[in-house]
């Protein structure tokens, strides 16, 4: 059982990161995504308030990091908003652990499919 383990860990590594969800795919080459944060200058704002949106259209998708994983890089999220097509990136930890928020930026499309989709609250 171990080893089955230990294999699908490792084939879960192997994989192309963010290669399954053409929305984070979008953001993280329009932007640079990273660890070490972004290559694009991004607007910083406060945590979005959609007010008016739909629970429905809201959705949350997690931008993975293509270089790897870094103890003290940045982890990144978007806040999608199905209908406006529109996006807000948050960035979490850091050597100094932070939370900060980025956007909007405007999606060309909502590609969903192939995503891990979580509801945003």
């Amino acid at each position: 059982m171990k080893q089955m383990w230990s294999l699908l860990a490792m084939l879960a590594c192997a994989l192309p990161a963010g290669a399954a969800c053409p929305v984070a795919d979008q953001l993280i080459d329009t932007y640079g995504i990273s660890f070490s944060g972004f290559e694009k200058a991004l607007p910083e704002t406060t945590r979005p308030l959609e007010h008016g949106a739909r629970v429905a259209d809201l959705v949350v998708v997690r931008l993975p990091n293509r270089k790897g994983a870094v103890p003290d890089g940045f982890l990144h999220s978007a806040l999608i908003n199905k209908e406006a097509k529109r996006a807000w990136i948050r960035r979490k930890g850091g050597f100094a652990p932070e939370e900060k928020w980025f956007g909007p930026v405007k999606l060309d499309s909502v590609n969903l499919q192939g995503c891990v989709v979580e509801a945003y609250k």
